[in-house]
């Protein structure tokens, strides 16, 4: 191949290389932008995987207030009873420095069930970690952060975490994976109900 040829090649799969680069960093921005655009449901995006026994779930959701507003609502977990349709009973047992334990008793996949959680407040870092210190079905550990849109208006919530199952359900896993859907949802929903709260209170 002459130098010109292979000159002309070369500078083709660059062209090529840019024009892919180009088009995912283009569709990055679209993603980026569309997320703060339009009416969303309470999911805008998943991940749900189980393996031997652990569900590794990811969620997203935007919330139409301002980070503050939102972290204002989330640092009382002990008040979820108020918010939510699942949560019965919602008590603070415990505050240590920027930790909370909290008692919780709801209706999961039909069934009552009640489980501690404690959760580790980081507000400079904009998220919040939370694991279960007593519960009857699964060990869970997980995080939630907080996104503040270009303007400051909305807010991006994202959990991650896992769920380790305690013992064997006899629950299909189609079923166990709305029963995560359906938590984060009534989260997103309670924090929504939470923040109007915050506001009527206020005005």
């Amino acid at each position: 191949m002459s130098r010109l040829r292979l000159g002309l090649s070369i500078g083709a799969l660059v062209l090529l290389g840019l024009g892919v680069w180009a088009g995912l960093f283009f569709q990055r921005m679209r993603t980026a932008a569309l997320q703060w655009e339009g009416s969303v449901a309470e999911i805008l995006s998943e991940r749900l995987d189980k393996q031997a026994g652990t569900m590794t779930m990811e969620f997203t959701s935007r919330l139409d207030a301002p980070l503050a507003d939102i972290w204002q609502a989330f640092s009382e977990p002990e008040r979820s009873a108020e918010f939510s349709e699942t949560i019965r009973v919602s008590r603070l047992l415990q505050t240590q420095g920027n930790r909370k334990l909290v008692l919780f008793e709801m209706v999961m996949l039909g069934q009552p069930q009640r489980l501690s959680m404690q959760f580790t407040f980081l507000p400079g870092e904009n998220r919040v970690r939370i694991r279960s210190v007593e519960s009857q079905l699964s060990d869970i550990q997980g995080e939630y952060r907080f996104t503040p849109s270009p303007d400051g208006t909305k807010t991006l919530l994202t959990y991650t975490g896992t769920l380790k199952d305690k013992v064997s359900l006899p629950v299909p896993l189609a079923l166990q994976k709305n029963a995560a859907r359906e938590s984060f949802v009534s989260t997103v929903r309670a924090l929504k109900k939470g923040v109007e709260s915050q506001n009527k209170a206020g005005s």
